[in-house]
């Protein structure tokens, strides 16, 4: 019997020393069950069994659960720690199925032992357990196919519809209830579709594609034949989609492309004012470097690479590149792989043939090379060009030639090649990004553009050359003062020349009077200079009485808004009423904004 028995001292003589007469009848009672059963106390040793547990696991009092069914220990555990019942109903114990019943034994709501019962599974549960599964997933696959936004029609192997889902009912406009049942054949003598993907499908027994017009919509059909383990076709699987507005979309994308096409000369006039519009400043030693060999690369046809951070001005160089060399009378054409979809960037490169694709203009259309042929052709943001068009950019410079797309003319072209990048093609190549031959090509004459910050002795002369050209744009006389012009100086540039384009033209629509005080700068500029008070600034000596006090009411008002946000509050804090806070916010242009923030809007200038 049980020794050292972990149980409260009441019962440890009743089970450790039963009466005979107990002992026999109670063991008697419990091997009358069909079941294995037995129990454990609360170090895992069984103190009760019954026969069948004998005959299947080899279980007796005294002995560790662990030593006879160890797959029970983790559960046991996990009963003895929290007290409570478990059902198991499907468990793998020496290669058979039971259902598992934990019953923890309580004697003075203290925890003695767990009992366990196992129910060995018959085929008829294992089989009602399955049919749980297959409608389970039979409910899924349902929701499924409703739940499918393109049109799914099943069929036998006959081509009889079987199954309807509520997208091919929208895209035909027919209740599944009307088409069940009916044979493919049969639809289409009623004049229901012209061509069935399923009588296709089951006759090639492959995957076919099909495009159906039907009530001027145009429907791609695809059908999938299905096979058993025995390899006999069992269904057919049709999958629909409109592609009508699709259509419609590359349609217009032509059009846009057609007259993209006419413009491109125009484009070139304007590409030329925006180079006189935008002079490159160079007063740092690394600005005249670059421009010495900018300069010096011009005359020749060598692929140039131009690098640098985003704004510096890398289409510029291309421009000044192309305005030296001699080809400045042919056309510089400028595509950003960036802006292109992927679907269309070959086509605009390379250009196609009539009906190269759905919808193609029946004249084709020539590509960006061929538009460049005697002059340059700049690619801007040639890390974004897609591998597949890589392999055809990395042909024509070697060997000059392109094919449209759909065609099968070799066109020689000659065009010289810049290309411009704010990415690391080099890291692109290791990691497999971009084709290191192509890299190799490009990478024949490289130009670095510093960023604005690594050439601070330019951005004084930019500062003032900008200034003056956004004033004359507003038809105004505009001078900067001396706290401004420090705050310009002091500021990092993230967005490099662009952003400070974008500054200057900020700060000349802020600006009340003739002088751009800090203020009327960015916050994001003002904020990195801001004083501790607003009256800590100091005023150049040029400055009238009424400009500096013009200055501090408006600092004020601004340093106001941004606590109070709303000018109900601002007008109380400052003892005014709320009308004549009204009216100071239009004279200096302040507008209410949640948080009070001034943001400039960065225009693309590459």
């Amino acid at each position: 019997m049980i020794k050292n028995c972990d149980v409260p001292q009441g019962i440890e003589d009743l089970l450790c020393n039963p009466p005979p007469l107990w002992s026999a009848l109670g063991q008697a009672i419990i091997n009358v069950s069909g079941n294995s059963l037995l129990a454990v106390d609360r170090h895992g040793v069984v103190f009760l069994s019954n026969s069948i547990a004998d005959e299947k696991f080899g279980v007796r009092v005294n002995v560790l659960l662990k030593d006879v069914v160890p797959e029970l220990v983790a559960i046991v555990d996990q009963a003895i720690a929290d007290a409570r019942c478990r059902t198991i109903n499907s468990m793998q114990i020496e290669s058979k199925e039971y259902r598992l019943n934990i019953n923890p034994i309580k004697l003075n709501a203290e925890l003695i032992g767990i009992v366990c019962l196992l129910e060995e599974s018959t085929e008829l549960e294992k089989v009602a357990r399955q049919m749980c599964f297959f409608q389970h997933l039979t409910r899924e696959l349902e929701a499924i196919i409703d739940s499918s936004s393109d049109g799914l029609f099943v069929c036998d192997a006959l081509a009889n519809v079987i199954r309807v889902n509520p997208a091919s009912e929208r895209i035909h406009k027919i209740k599944a209830e009307e088409l069940i049942g009916k044979n493919m054949v049969d639809l289409i003598h009623q004049g229901f579709i012209d061509q069935s993907a399923a009588l296709e499908a089951i006759q090639k027994k492959k995957t076919v594609s099909l495009l159906q017009e039907k009530d001027n919509r145009k429907i791609i059909s695809i059908g999938t034949p299905v096979y058993d383990n025995d390899g006999s076709l069992i269904r057919v699987v049709v999958s629909e989609r409109d592609i009508t507005e699709i259509d419609n979309l590359q349609r217009k994308l032509e059009e846009q492309g057609s007259l993209k096409d006419q413009l491109q000369y125009q484009l070139l006039e304007l590409q030329l004012a925006d180079l006189k519009a935008h002079k490159i400043i160079a007063r740092s030693p690394s600005m005249i470097r670059l421009l010495e060999k900018t300069l010096k690369v011009s005359p020749v046809i060598s692929t140039v690479l131009i690098t640098g951070e985003s704004g510096v001005g890398k289409g510029l160089i291309a421009n000044l590149i192309h305005k030296n060399s001699g080809r400045a009378e042919k056309p510089l054409i400028r595509i950003n792989c960036g802006a292109i979809p992927e679907t269309l960037i070959e086509s605009e490169l390379f250009g196609y043939e009539a009906g190269a694709f759905t919808g193609a203009k029946t004249c084709g259309k020539p590509g960006s090379l061929e538009l460049a042929d005697g002059g340059s052709l700049f690619l801007d943001e040639i890390g974004e060009l897609p591998l597949s068009a890589q392999v055809k950019l990395l042909r024509f410079l070697e060997k000059g030639q392109v094919t449209r797309l759909g065609g099968t003319k070799v066109l020689t072209i000659d065009a010289r090649i810049l290309v411009a990048t704010h990415r690391d093609l080099h890291d692109m190549v290791a990691k497999g990004l971009f084709r290191q031959d192509l890299y190799y090509r490009l990478n024949v004459i490289p130009l670095h553009v510093p960023a604005l910050r690594e050439r601070k002795e330019c951005i004084s002369p930019l500062i003032r050359y900008y200034i003056d050209y956004f004033a004359a744009i507003a038809g105004a006389k505009k001078r900067v003062s001396r706290s401004t012009l420090d705050a310009l100086l002091s500021y990092p540039y993230p967005g490099n020349v662009r952003e400070l384009m974008n500054i200057c033209e900020h700060a000349i629509v802020m600006s009340a009077g003739e002088v751009i005080d800090r203020l009327d700068l960015p916050m994001d500029v003002v904020g990195r200079t801001a004083e501790t008070t607003c009256f800590a600034s100091t005023w150049s000596e040029d400055m009238t009485l009424k400009q500096i006090l013009e200055s501090v009411e408006k600092k004020v008002m601004l340093q106001t808004i941004q606590k109070y946000k709303n000018q109900t509050a601002v007008a109380a804090v400052l003892g005014v009423s709320q009308p004549t806070i009204a009216r100071r916010l239009k004279k200096y242009n302040i507008e209410m904004v949640a948080g009070f923030r001034e943001e400039a809007d960065y225009s693309v200038m590459n």
